[in-house]
């Protein structure tokens, strides 16, 4: 059983998995900040969407297909998010776990459902 992670290890973790797939996308650093902080763009390219999908991946929560799991990211809130982000991260969870739905190509899905995330609830939203 992992211990829930710190703050401060959350986002080391984050660093790591951002240091890991931004280089194999053409994104500036200030773009890169922009998703960062939950600033999702409607009308963002491959390259912003597709990044979207690698820390995804990195962070263990996609299917097979490239789509986010519920069961894996409910799995990962539980096991590594402190306590106090568990319930309002769920929220999240639950009000976006559809938006993929909406889409065909893998990158979008991703994309979309980390957008609808970072819009949903901005104070609990962890993105690298």
């Amino acid at each position: 059983h992992t211990a829930a992670m710190t703050m401060k290890q959350i986002n080391e973790s984050m660093e790591t998995m951002r240091k890991a797939c931004a280089p194999k996308f053409d994104l500036t650093e200030a773009t890169l900040n922009e998703l960062k902080s939950g600033n999702f763009r409607p009308d963002a390219n491959k390259e912003m969407k597709c990044y979207a999908k690698c820390i995804a991946q990195m962070a263990g929560t996609l299917t097979k297909k490239g789509e986010i799991s519920f069961s894996k990211t409910s799995a990962q809130i539980e096991a590594l998010l402190p306590t106090e982000l568990k319930a309002p991260a769920k929220e999240v969870l639950k009000a976006c776990k559809d938006v993929h739905a909406e889409y065909k190509d893998s990158c979008d899905k991703v994309y979309y459902s980390v957008k609808c995330a970072a819009d949903f609830n901005r104070d609990v939203f962890i993105f690298p």
